[in-house]
């Protein structure tokens, strides 16, 4: 599931204003810039946090992919809710429509349900054991290691300020890796990441490489307040065809629609978990 989680994670990464920012990209030291990257999600994702935001709301496009990705992904829209301490939602297209995968604390459903049936006998997804239900998802970090995210990677050339025009508007550009030592214990070590970062710590593109794959993926817009309607964990009126689930089966469901985009209903699902 290394490639799902790899998009997960490139789903997680961003702050946006609805409007370009005029002022010039961030040029700091890059390993400080990470850490304000990722900041303001962790009062969303992880238990411990000093501030008032603790939801989300992102858009996000599937700009380009290449290696065994297929070209379909390509130009694949998504939309993600996430709110401490037990809600998410992914919108994404599957099978010629659109699908929906919601925790709701201890539930989870999904629509539509035929056609998810048919996608977890396909991918042969079983339950999680042991999945932790006290964050909106399963991060392998507790808050305290949080803060030492940054140490995590291993930034090309560094004193290098890189800036990029991007969309109408400069960016500082991040090229990082991981550590070796942490590369080489989850055998990643051809893993790169290039981050471009507007005004205000505001990432706006993010492209994920390994020497089978990339992908790259465009943040159009992401907000956080301190919550969300209650009407957005719950299926619509019109939804008849829902499939019911625990909290158990959410990391298999995301890894079907994650690895699933853009197939039409003639199309087999391009990869199968092992």
């Amino acid at each position: 599931m290394q490639i799902c989680r790899l998009l997960a994670a490139v789903i997680l990464i961003g702050t946006c204003h609805p409007a370009f920012a005029q002022n010039p990209p961030p040029r700091e030291n890059p390993y400080d810039l990470i850490g304000k990257i990722f900041q303001p999600l962790w009062g969303v994702l992880l238990a411990e946090s000093n501030g008032s935001n603790r939801a989300v709301t992102a858009s996000l496009e599937v700009s380009d992919v290449g290696g065994r990705l297929p070209e379909n992904m390509k130009g694949a829209t998504l939309l993600a809710h996430v709110q401490f301490p037990d809600k998410v939602k992914l919108q994404a297209p599957v099978l010629g429509e659109t699908f929906t995968v919601c925790r709701n604390g201890n539930e989870v459903w999904v629509t539509p349900g035929s056609k998810v049936k048919f996608l977890i006998s396909n991918f042969h997804v079983v339950p999680k054991k042991n999945a932790r239900l006290n964050t909106p998802i399963s991060l392998p970090i507790t808050p305290q290691q949080a803060i030492f995210l940054p140490a995590l990677f291993s930034v090309s050339r560094p004193d290098v300020a890189e800036v990029q025009p991007l969309n109408g508007e400069d960016c500082r550009v991040l090229t990082v890796g991981l550590m070796p030592e942490l590369a080489r214990s989850t055998k990643a070590e051809d893993f790169q990441a290039r981050i471009w970062v507007a005004a205000g710590y505001a990432p706006r593109r993010v492209e994920v490489r390994r020497k089978d794959f990339s992908t790259t993926v465009d943040i159009r817009n992401l907000t956080f307040e301190t919550s969300l309607p209650a009407s957005t964990w719950q299926p619509a009126e019109t939804d008849t065809d829902v499939y019911r689930t625990t909290p158990e089966m959410l990391e298999g469901l995301i890894y079907i629609v994650m690895n699933s985009l853009k197939t039409d209903a003639a199309d087999t699902p391009w990869a199968v978990a092992k």
